[in-house]
């Protein structure tokens, strides 16, 4: 009879460990369950803010080209003022929200900027910026456009 109920114990106690077992793996499933969706979320809202951002660029890039077109009179107005302070206090919170401009002097990079044209001068080297470039949390959201330079070559 201690024999019979030492072998219910045994299997008692391996079915409690395999239980536990389970009950571990399913506690750490969970929790990368959860780190998942978390993840997930994440780059949801990233990639929800970088489509409003791609929409809110071309607004920006006007409002620029407006302040660096006014001439020296402009430049005094209140109306001018008012704009530029806008323009830095929006350049201020894009950036908050993970928005980085690409520099757009020296070499030309294909991962960061896009060739829109090719003109004589230094091989490789950034000639202009047409339209200026941005990253979003270190992505590419917009390649800057760019002139290249390009060596003359003779021919003979």
């Amino acid at each position: 009879m201690a024999k019979k109920q030492d072998n219910k114990i045994t299997e008692l106690e391996n079915k409690v460990n395999e239980l536990e077992a389970q009950l571990k793996r399913a506690v750490a499933d969970y929790h990368n369950l959860e780190k998942r969706v978390a993840e997930g979320r994440s780059e949801l809202t990233k990639w929800g803010t970088g489509e409003l951002l791609i929409k809110i660029l071309p607004i920006l890039d006007h409002l620029d080209k407006a302040l660096s077109g006014a001439n020296e009179q402009d430049q005094q107005s209140g109306w001018f003022q008012g704009v530029e302070l806008t323009v830095k206090e929006l350049k201020q919170v894009l950036e908050s929200e993970g928005l980085g401009q690409i520099a757009a002097e020296g070499l030309f990079d294909p991962n960061l900027h896009e060739a829109v044209d090719i003109r004589g001068g230094e091989d490789n080297k950034i000639l202009e910026v047409v339209r200026k470039g941005y990253t979003l949390n270190g992505k590419v959201l917009r390649p800057a456009q760019v002139v290249v330079g390009r060596k003359e070559q003779i021919n003979g």
